[in-house]
């Protein structure tokens, strides 16, 4: 089969006229199994994002030819369209260089891109937080660093069963993925918010949310009766997923106030006990941004009081851009800050 693909993609010129490209296309198609590329959003968004083919795993840019052979069933024109861009030559390009440079594609992976959509990698409709290599290497990349005790928290990936493994005097902590942005795009309690927009503006909002600022890593598996750090502050009514909330939970459980979360927190004790102090969590994890320079205050994407109000999704379009606003402009300078 790869030798099959290879031939194919060798065959690929400028040259070829627009039937002749798509011939290859379809040839190249084939050779996939079916997926519903229908709901692959991130796929469909790729001929008016190109500048996310280079970050397509080999799988994913194979599955782009299913999308264009799809495409063009449906659309008649829509490969003259492509055919007049330099499209399916980077795709070609891209491509080619996965199989031919493979070495130098897993040396990539020790610089942080800032500009990685960690969707480019993952299997199409499936979740960044599990399935997105490039996402697990640069948690395992960024995270294996000394605690502030001095011991070093290093994090293997090779565990069966475990997202990132560790286990030392420090104890034993399976560490998983979590997006800690959240826009709401599927949410029904927001609906009467979001019909007022354009499904445009809602998906780019989404998709500005992709970059490795925001993501961290929380304990995986549930413990001693209490749901996940993850379940917890997705289900919990007076947090609905929102990260400044989950935050000021944790800045309470270490200065040993009581939070909606508190309980939870205490469940995985032994992961907060590895910071030992907030300030240090936060200097770990670098949510600088999203707290005041003495650390006793969260910066809060949206206006809240200390009584933690049930449902605090914004309440209306206004504070729903604020909300936006604030939250890119958390996980924006939190990017750079990991990328530095």
């Amino acid at each position: 089969m790869k030798s099959k693909i290879f031939e194919l993609l060798s065959k690929f010129s400028n040259d070829l006229s627009e039937n002749e490209q798509l011939a290859i296309c379809q040839d190249l198609a084939g050779t996939q199994r079916s997926f519903k590329w229908d709901e692959w959003q991130f796929g469909l968004e790729l001929f008016d994002r190109v500048q996310f083919i280079p970050q397509l795993s080999k799988a994913n840019l194979m599955r782009v030819f299913v999308l264009i052979t799809e495409l063009e069933k449906s659309n008649k024109s829509f490969f003259s369209r492509i055919y007049e861009s330099s499209i399916i030559e980077k795709l070609i390009s891209s491509l080619l260089k996965k199989i031919e440079e493979p070495l130098a594609e897993k040396i990539d992976i020790y610089k942080i891109d800032g500009t990685f959509d960690f969707r480019a990698d993952t299997t199409p409709n499936k979740d960044p937080d599990q399935h997105s290599a490039t996402l697990r290497k640069y948690h395992k990349l960024l995270w294996s660093k000394p605690l502030p005790n001095g011991q070093v928290l290093s994090l293997s990936d090779d565990v069966s069963g475990k997202y990132l493994y560790h286990k030392s005097g420090l104890g034993e902590f399976n560490l998983t993925s979590d997006a800690i942005t959240h826009s709401y795009k599927n949410t029904m309690r927001m609906k009467n918010v979001l019909d007022q927009m354009e499904k445009r503006e809602i998906q780019d909002i989404y998709n500005s949310f992709q970059s490795i600022g925001g993501y961290t890593l929380f304990p995986g598996g549930a413990r001693d009766g209490v749901q996940t750090i993850n379940q917890a502050r997705g289900c919990n009514r007076k947090i609905v997923d929102r990260f400044d909330l989950t935050l000021e939970c944790i800045r309470r459980y270490y200065k040993e106030i009581e939070s909606p979360l508190k309980s939870t927190f205490e469940g995985y004790s032994d992961f907060f006990a590895l910071f030992e102090t907030f300030e240090q969590y936060v200097e770990f994890f670098h949510f600088q941004d999203l707290v005041s320079k003495d650390f006793a205050k969260i910066k809060f994407f949206l206006p809240v009081d200390d009584s933690f109000p049930s449902e605090p999704f914004p309440k209306n379009l206004e504070e729903y851009h604020l909300y936006i606003e604030n939250t890119l402009l958390f996980i924006t300078k939190r990017t750079e800050r990991l990328t530095r």
